[in-house]
């Protein structure tokens, strides 16, 4: 626990982060208070009130307890009114002696018991979802750190490009590669293992090979995946397109720029600069800028048709392959 306060809100829509909270400051107290009663209670039940009531009035034994109320994040006029007007004015109801967690799961409901709270100078814990790439880039990071793992750095980015922005799916997968792979750190093929059926992985490394100037074997992964998959044309595009603009926007920053500015500034790990610093050197600022008109059309056609065309999964096919070998031809 990060204060003396015996009064604990954790707020946020991630229920990851947010259950590990819980998990977490309960522990954190249980090491202050082993014989602590911990009680839960729903704040939609009937009986949330007198419930609370009865886990925060002294008992027979004098025994302390920790009260956790679970889903405040609701109109605060499908609470009981007692309940809420004690959560706003709970500073006069509990003793020191007990712990109380508050848990607003987001959303616009029962914001006005959170504002009270704050309003007490309570602990709050915030577990807000992770909006932009280098929030997950950080998040996975930290979940291999913690399981005292590493994981090789495009091995990282096509595990984050198969699981996309789902959080608990990313912890799981994290969790899932570190208990089956021994090998240390978790390379590529260990990825590819687990998630040779995901589109998006396979598109990682077509993209992967023709940034790197090999279109032979971008063209061979190509024709794998349409094999398995003929309708994976948009995740291909994507990952290709994903990669060029940190190129394009790497292309710009002045070489004096050291590695972490340039990391910050495109939103990946520090790790991976060389990686693409490496790929940069294949390509000029004006192929660079025709890649980008190419894939512009390219991905216009894969999701919904182009200037009036539609194509079918062999024309997708064939677009594709045709527009690798045109970007290609530039690699240097």
């Amino acid at each position: 626990m990060t204060s003396n306060s015996n009064i604990i809100l954790i707020s946020g829509s991630a229920d990851l982060l947010v259950n590990r909270a819980i998990k977490k400051t309960i522990a954190d107290i249980k090491k202050v208070n082993p014989t602590i009663i911990i009680n839960e209670i729903d704040a939609m039940r009937e009986d949330s009130y007198s419930t609370l009531m009865d886990a925060i009035s002294p008992n027979l034994f004098g025994d302390a307890s920790l009260i956790i109320i679970d889903r405040i994040n609701v109109a605060e006029d499908n609470l009981d009114e007692k309940l809420v007007q004690t959560l706003k004015n709970i500073k006069d109801h509990i003793s020191d002696d007990n712990y109380l967690i508050v848990i607003h799961r987001g959303g616009a409901g029962g914001t006005g018991i959170v504002k009270a709270l704050q309003k007490l100078k309570i602990e709050e814990i915030k577990c807000e979802n992770i909006k932009f790439p280098g929030g997950f880039i950080d998040f996975a990071r930290s979940e291999f750190k913690l399981r005292k793992r590493k994981i090789n750095e495009d091995a990282s980015e096509a595990l984050l490009n198969a699981i996309g922005d789902d959080l608990e799916g990313l912890a799981s997968a994290i969790n899932q590669l570190c208990f089956d792979v021994q090998t240390d750190p978790i390379d590529l093929e260990s990825v590819k293992k687990y998630y040779s059926g995901v589109a998006s992985v396979q598109g990682f490394e077509i993209s992967s090979a023709l940034w790197n100037g090999n279109v032979d074997l971008a063209l061979d992964n190509l024709y794998n995946l349409f094999e398995n998959d003929s309708n994976s044309g948009v995740y291909v595009v994507a990952m290709m397109g994903n990669s060029l603009r940190k190129l394009v926007k790497l292309s710009a920053i002045p070489a004096s720029t050291n590695d972490y500015a340039i990391a910050q500034e495109l939103s990946v790990n520090p790790a991976s600069i060389k990686y693409l610093k490496m790929q940069l050197k294949h390509w000029t600022p004006t192929s660079l800028a025709n890649a980008v008109v190419e894939l512009a059309k390219v991905d216009a056609y894969m999701r919904a048709g182009y200037e009036g065309v539609s194509l079918d999964a062999n024309q997708k096919r064939f677009l594709l392959e045709t527009t690798i070998r045109k970007i290609g031809t530039a690699a240097r």
